[in-house]
């Protein structure tokens, strides 16, 4: 799941300013006033930003979307706290550094912003712009989740089943990889499949991990391609069938599935 991402507006908090000592009824009305300036303020940044980042109607140049993003980032408008971050990551119209891509994930990140909380979540994971940190990795990884994010579904059952940041759960591993499974998030499809297969974390269940292991191969997934070959060689699941069985096979081993290019090559001396 694709799940990719497009910037767009997010909701934008008011923005605190100057209190001035009016009736209570006026104080409201100004109050207002202010709060759309703010936000009609961050909305020309970010779309400004845009224009820069896509080259739409001006000649795209990095540095001046970054410093555009960064004036609505500085305002409190989540997608652009999460652009610049991403622009920092990448380098790209600032030098590249770490420390401030994870500051303004994190940013983004406590305004729910779910690519943001993935990102910070892999940030901990890999100590990247932060301090390694399994434990904070997994809880904003799990607060992604919940924000139906495919990827950050896939890694929290990766996690579970691991024992990365909390205890080993292959029932809670199944349950996350089903969630990203059921959004076409390939690579979870695939976990499943093989936890269906194995018996781990749900009731051991062929024909479940031939329905997993299919839709992830045919979203190209070479270990799934690769276990479906045998699951068809043996009709284990699914009904027999030799010829599907050599095509999925070739179709790993075409990705450079070693497996797969083993078994090929032996059977080049049993097939017609």
């Amino acid at each position: 799941m694709s799940n990719e991402h497009k910037p767009g507006l997010q909701h934008i908090p008011s923005v605190s300013s100057a209190k001035l000592i009016l009736s209570p009824a006026r104080t409201g009305i100004f109050a207002r006033g202010r709060e759309d300036a703010a936000q009609a303020n961050i909305i020309a940044h970010f779309r400004r930003a845009l224009e820069h980042f896509h080259g739409t109607g001006v000649p795209r140049d990095l540095v001046l979307a970054a410093a555009s993003f960064r004036k609505a980032a500085e305002l409190g408008h989540a997608e652009s706290q999460y652009c610049l971050a991403v622009l920092y990551d990448a380098g790209e119209g600032v030098p590249q550094d770490f420390a401030q891509a994870a500051f303004w994930d994190r940013k983004a990140a406590e305004q729910n912003h779910a690519h943001a909380q993935a990102n910070l979540s892999y940030r901990y994971y890999t100590g990247e712009g932060l301090e390694e940190n399994l434990a904070e990795s997994f809880a904003w990884c799990e607060r992604a989740a919940a924000n139906n994010l495919a990827q950050a579904q896939y890694h929290l059952g990766l996690m579970y089943r691991k024992g990365e940041g909390t205890a080993r759960d292959d029932a809670q591993a199944a349950h996350w990889y089903r969630k990203a499974a059921q959004q076409g998030w390939p690579e979870a499809q695939q976990k499943l499949a093989d936890l269906y297969y194995s018996g781990h974390g749900v009731a051991q269940d062929y024909e479940q991990a031939a329905h997993w292991y299919l839709k992830a191969a045919e979203q190209g997934n070479a270990d799934a391609q690769f276990q479906l070959s045998h699951l068809y060689s043996v009709g284990l699941g699914i009904d027999h069938d030799y010829t599907q069985s050599r095509y999925w096979i070739r179709k790993a081993a075409e990705q450079g599935h070693p497996q797969a290019q083993a078994e090929l090559k032996a059977r080049e001396y049993r097939d017609p």
